[in-house]
């Protein structure tokens, strides 16, 4: 069994103005001490770089430094697994984008889910309602 984060989670664990901040850190703390393999899609890993620089959308951005160093600490743990789109991707994405009749923003969620099935995750640890409309993965928001 496995597991994956998406980056609202990791932004919540760094922004020390979130309301859920102390509960997020204390989460991504417990996640870090598992055994259980945490895969982490280079799509989620991109999220939180561009989300957490950028000054109109974190309420205190990182430096490209310091945001690559947190998801390196992560990156570095040895249950963590770092995956893309692998050979089975495109038959989960094009399933998800036309049986859900995706468009706009979905699309980034169907990019995720898919490589999240194609690695055979059982559960998303997400504040991110949106992703309750794919079938497959139980869709957990740790905070609520």
């Amino acid at each position: 069994m496995s597991f994956s984060t998406d980056a609202n989670v990791l932004l919540y664990a760094i922004n020390k103005e979130c309301d859920v901040h102390q509960a997020a850190r204390a989460f991504v703390q417990q996640l870090a001490a598992k055994q259980e393999t945490w895969i982490l899609p280079w799509p989620v890993v991109h999220a939180f770089m561009r989300i957490s620089t950028h000054p109109g959308i974190f309420p205190s951005p990182l430096s490209p430094e310091d945001a690559l160093s947190v998801m390196e600490d992560i990156m570095r743990l040895p249950h963590v697994v770092c995956v893309g789109e692998g050979n089975r991707f495109r038959d989960h994405y094009r399933t998800d984008v036309l049986d859900l009749h995706l468009r706009g923003a979905a699309i980034s969620d169907a990019l995720v889910m898919s490589i999240l099935r194609e690695q055979g995750v059982t559960t998303l640890y997400t504040r991110d309602r949106d992703y309750l409309r794919f079938k497959g993965i139980d869709v957990v928001d740790p905070f609520a």
